[in-house]
Formats: structure tokens, sequence, C-alpha cells
């Protein structure tokens, strides 16, 4: 009499190793159509907690409420060496504008943002932005240039003045959403400030 002998036939584990195959591609593709949703929610955020930030920062001080910001810092480059408290008209745009910067920097001072498509975790609020800098989720802050339509709102010198030396003007924060290219509408919208 035979002994039977107990086991799995090769095509029992082929077909057992083709389903764990079409599992695991299934799955990878969910894990990475997540994590890319997962970015793009914390990128907008951060650009919405920027421009609120920079919206109660100006209500404070273009009302004279504060004279002296209990938050920002005047920047004049590095971040890790800021110590003056920014106040009204003491400082030209660029001073406050990079302290503004400093503030979400990683090592400024405030609140760090990281830029979530940034796999070495780099700032995600830079300062005038230029080139190949201009990445996929970063918020840039920047002048505006005479006669620069933002968010329907034209900048003119007429108004206020647009220039890096002055101590009041208008200025933009924008959300890159590719290399290069803002965005233009909805959630990714940027959006016009004036420092009076």
């Amino acid at each position: 009499m035979k002994k039977l002998q107990k086991g799995f036939s090769l095509v029992e584990l082929l077909v057992v190793v083709a389903i764990i195959g079409v599992l695991a591609g299934v799955g990878i593709v969910g894990y990475q159509s997540y994590t890319d949703s997962a970015k793009s929610r914390v990128a907008i955020a951060n650009f919405n907690s920027v421009k609120r930030f920079v919206e109660t920062e100006l209500t404070l001080l273009n009302n004279n409420i504060q004279t002296t910001s209990g938050a920002l810092k005047k920047g004049t480059g590095n971040c890790d060496t800021i110590s003056d408290a920014y106040s009204v008209h003491g400082v030209s745009m660029s001073e406050f504008l990079n302290g503004l910067k400093c503030y979400f920097a990683t090592d400024g001072y405030g609140n760090a943002f990281k830029n979530p498509y940034d796999a070495a975790g780099g700032n995600q609020v830079a300062y005038k932005l230029t080139g190949t800098d201009q990445k996929k989720g970063m918020i840039n802050i920047r002048h505006v240039t005479d006669g620069e339509v933002v968010g329907g709102i034209t900048a003119t010198t007429a108004s206020y003045p647009v220039s890096d030396t002055s101590t009041s003007g208008y200025f933009v924060v924008e959300y890159f959403t590719a290399l290069q290219s803002t965005g233009g509408s909805g959630e990714y919208k940027a959006k016009l400030f004036t420092l009076k």
C-alpha cells in the first residue's frame, strides 16, 4: 500500500503567489495614494495657517493695537540669530518679510513648517523664492511688482510702496503646486497683504 504524501502542488503554490502579488500591487497603489493625499492636506493646512497668522498680525499692527509685534522679529537673513522684535515702521519691508519667514523656519523662533514634499525635511516657508527653488509644496512670501494683480486686487505705488526698503507696502503669500508654478484658484490661491 502506498503512503499518501501531504503537501501543496506546484500549481497551488503558484496560485497563492499570484494572489499575494495582486494584493500587494493593489495595497501599494492605495498606500501611495494615501500618502500623496496626506502630503497635500498638510501642505495646504500650513499655507492656510500662514495666511491666517499674517492676517492676525496685520490686524494688530495696521490698526495700532500693537506697535511692537508679540510674535514677529525683524529678520536680516540667518534665522537663528534673530533677536529684535518687529516694531511698526521701525524696519524695512525686507526685514519684516524675512522675519515672517523665520517665524515658520525650522531654524527659526516660531512654528516650524517642513515641506511635506521634501524628503530632507526642508523649510516650507521661504522669502523671495526664485528659479528651481520654487518647488511643489513651498510657500513663498515676496514683494509684489508695481501693477501686479493678485486675487483681483492691483498693487500700485500710488496706494502703497512696492519696495524692499520702504517700511510699508504690499506683499503676497503664494503656494507652489508644482515646480515654478503657483496656485491660481481655490485653496491654492495667493493672497495679497498690505503692511500700512
